[in-house]
């Protein structure tokens, strides 16, 4: 069974939607979608025009540049950043458009004042109010798409600690403005309907369950993804036992040593000892394992379930990859 991870479009899930690959929608393409849903908000996405046309304007004309680079210099204490056009695919460069027009209003506006012929450019009060209001709402969901868009990290089973604390974000609070409810509210919507997929949710907890660094915090269906777990063991086992009956299979007796290929690396051998060792250790301790002898594997599994249990949450500021961390 192969995981693939590929954005929403229905194409994509149409092309995956079988028994040969288990599919997960991105992380990251349905943040950026949330986050467009609370942008497209007509308050917001007018002042986000406006302030494109403005942006668009600086950075076509050398003139303005020109003008704009003296205005920054005579200003005390102003960086002297270029202003920034937010692209359509990544809606976190609309965050740094904002962000870097805010910090550079000061600039922009006195360039704007000595040109009648841009007066329309200049921002209007009410869109300052709310482009405020929008850099304020962003900044704290900014870290969140490039986080979880690594390719050499584990990502799949960070998806519930970071929803939890987008959600933590995302609840209403009493001083919060009626138009950062409504964004607030855009963004909760489109979460909760591209994540109530039972299939979906069970995979999600089953990633977090077993990565030592989440396991105890952020599952919410403990239960099911146990009985999951047992069951897919189940499976494997009634598999393995149907090879073995199969002509040929794994149950047909070995060949003869003259029959055998030669083994041509030693490590071959050395697994060989210290498998034979590894059996001499355990049976002459028999009357201690005996009783584990005798246990069916789903008992056996369950006993790893108690013992898995019992471990500490690993920190998630450790430099242990949870991939490679063995049981104590």
């Amino acid at each position: 069974m192969a995981g693939i991870t590929t954005d929403s479009a229905s194409n994509n899930k149409r092309a995956f939607k079988n028994d040969e690959y288990t599919w997960f929608p991105c992380f990251g393409h349905i943040l950026h979608n949330a986050v467009n849903q609370a942008i497209g908000i007509d308050r917001v996405s007018g002042a986000l025009s406006r302030l494109r046309k403005t942006i668009s304007a600086f950075t076509r004309s050398p003139k303005l540049t020109r003008q704009f680079d003296k205005k920054q210099s005579e200003i005390n204490d102003l960086p002297g950043h270029k202003l920034i056009h937010d692209a359509a695919t990544k809606w976190s460069s609309t965050y740094d458009m904002v962000e870097r027009f805010l910090e550079q209003q000061q600039a922009v506006c006195a360039v704007l004042i000595e040109d009648r012929k841009k007066w329309h450019l200049m921002p209007k009060e009410a869109d300052i109010t709310t482009l405020e209001i929008v850099k304020n709402f962003l900044e704290p969901l900014s870290p969140f798409t490039d986080a979880l868009s690594g390719e050499k990290n584990t990502t799949l089973s960070s998806v519930l600690p970071v929803m939890w604390k987008i959600s933590t974000y995302l609840s209403d609070e009493q001083d919060d403005s009626a138009l950062a409810g409504q964004m607030k509210r855009a963004i909760r919507d489109y979460l909760d309907e591209h994540y109530q997929d039972k299939k979906l949710q069970l995979l999600l907890n089953t990633a977090t369950y077993l990565d030592p660094r989440f396991k105890d915090s952020f599952v919410s269906l403990e239960d099911d993804v146990k009985q999951n777990l047992l069951d897919q063991v189940r499976e494997v086992r009634e598999s393995a036992a149907a090879d073995v009956a199969l002509p040929g299979g794994p149950g047909q007796a070995e060949p003869s040593a003259s029959q055998a290929r030669p083994s041509k690396k030693t490590k071959t051998d050395l697994k060989h000892l210290l498998s034979n060792i590894q059996g001499q250790k355990n049976g002459s301790d028999a009357s201690a394992t005996q009783e584990v002898l005798f246990l069916t594997p789903s008992e056996k599994l369950n006993g790893e379930f108690l013992i898995y249990s019992r471990m500490p949450e690993l920190d998630a500021d450790s430099e242990q990859d949870p991939l490679l961390v063995e049981n104590p």
